[in-house]
């Protein structure tokens, strides 16, 4: 009798791999796919290396850890604390600041029950007076490396940057393990516009002239760094004053007369490159006496003037200089200012060539939760907004944070 009962007890990890494999085919939404998974180790090893269930986009995350499903146009409440601050980390990461100092990874998709911890990194912020609620000293980015394959240590690593000029650096191990961190207090002698991990190194772009510098990470032994290491500088950038957005016969042009601005900028890796984005802006009027209205040169669809117009992409040249380039080898870029990734289009149900791109303009409306958004086309320059015409509905409560929506995207 004992010997039936125990048969008759098949733990639920125990399920063959194929087994597995038919249940995830059967699940329509990549949310449910990705809870399976998320069940136990056995399940989600027994599932790797199954084909996608479908061609899907990336998805897009806001502050209280809801997920928008871009392509099936569909809202899921996420599973963030409410003590806790959210950031945007890249791919599928989250980066928690809690109310009592504590600071953990999470995926998006299985929320703070799958966290890793990260009690150093949150020593050393607590030390330098580091609160996420306080805006005197606010943390503005966060990064975490997507590949150990060239780190010694067989770790990732987390970069934090606070009041968009220091930097802090750690290693992200297991639970229990203790991890190393990198104090770059002024090591960037200019206000950052985004930060890298690439080719084991980090990259900082300034804001305003578009120098870029690098730190070698000794393959992830950062803790082997002196308190000051070397770096150096990549690229030396310009004077502000003569970046323009250049007439393109190719583009379509817009009908503009007071100029235009560089609104934000973002590193991007595609195809073993570095990328520099500019997102270009309408300059605002100067004079409320101008000859020319504000109305009239606004868009048919009404966009006003601080929205997206235009974006130019740059590579990393070996020679100190950005390369200003006409496409996008074929791959589409997903970028906003917390995340921005290269992804090849058939794997995602995107165009090549493209943009796809979100940015929060202001408070949050329900109506317009995706705030600027559309895609933008390298071929000839046109805009497809917004990125989704009717949004799924969205909580009204849902918290505005110039950090959000990012993009996050889901293993399948």
């Amino acid at each position: 009798m004992a010997a039936s009962k125990s048969e008759g007890q098949s733990a639920w990890p125990d399920l063959p791999p194929e087994l597995l494999g038919a249940v995830l085919r059967l699940l329509p939404s990549l949310a449910d796919r990705v809870r399976l998974r998320a069940v136990c180790r056995p399940w989600r090893s027994g599932t790797t290396g199954l084909p996608p269930s479908h061609l899907h986009l990336p998805w897009l995350v806001f502050g209280d850890g809801t997920l928008l499903d871009v392509a099936n146009n569909a809202a899921y409440r996420g599973n963030i604390p409410d003590d806790a601050v959210c950031y945007s980390a890249g791919d599928n990461t989250l980066f928690l600041a809690h109310d009592d100092g504590r600071c953990s990874l999470v995926d998006a998709f299985s929320g703070a029950a799958a966290a890793t911890p990260l009690p150093e990194l949150a020593a050393l912020l607590r030390a330098r007076k580091v609160n996420p609620r306080d805006l005197l000293q606010p943390i503005t980015k966060v990064a975490v490396s997507t590949s150990s394959a060239e780190l010694e240590e067989r770790c990732r690593l987390i970069a934090v940057v606070i009041d968009s000029e220091k930097v802090i650096i750690s290693t992200c191990r297991p639970a229990g393990e203790t991890n190393a961190c990198l104090a770059l207090d002024d090591y960037f002698e200019f206000c950052i516009a985004d930060i890298k991990f690439f080719q084991g190194r980090i990259y900082a772009l300034s804001k305003r002239n578009e120098t870029l510098c690098a730190l070698d990470l000794n393959k992830g032994r950062i803790n082997e760094l002196p308190e000051s290491p070397p770096g150096f500088e990549v690229i030396r950038g310009g004077s502000s004053d003569k970046i323009k957005m250049a007439l393109e016969p190719h583009l379509q042009e817009d009908p503009w007369p007071f100029g235009h601005m560089v609104a934000g900028r973002y590193l991007v890796v595609s195809n073993g490159k570095l990328l520099m984005v500019r997102r270009w802006t309408r300059k605002p009027l100067l004079s409320s006496s101008s000859p020319y209205s504000i109305f009239q040169f606004r868009d048919p669809d009404g966009y006003e003037a601080k929205r997206t117009r235009r974006f130019e992409v740059f590579e990393m040249e070996r020679n100190g200089r950005w390369s200003k380039v006409q496409d996008l080898d074929g791959q589409a870029l997903f970028v906003s200012p917390p995340c921005s990734k290269s992804a090849p289009p058939a794997g995602h149900g995107a165009r090549e060539d493209c943009i796809y791109f979100v940015h929060q303009m202001g408070p949050w409306k329900p109506e317009d939760p995706l705030g600027d958004s559309g895609v933008f086309s390298m071929r000839d320059g046109t805009i497809s907004r917004p990125l989704l015409p009717e949004p799924a509905a969205l909580s009204a409560s849902l918290p505005w944070s110039y950090r959000f929506p990012a993009w996050v995207f889901p293993v399948d």
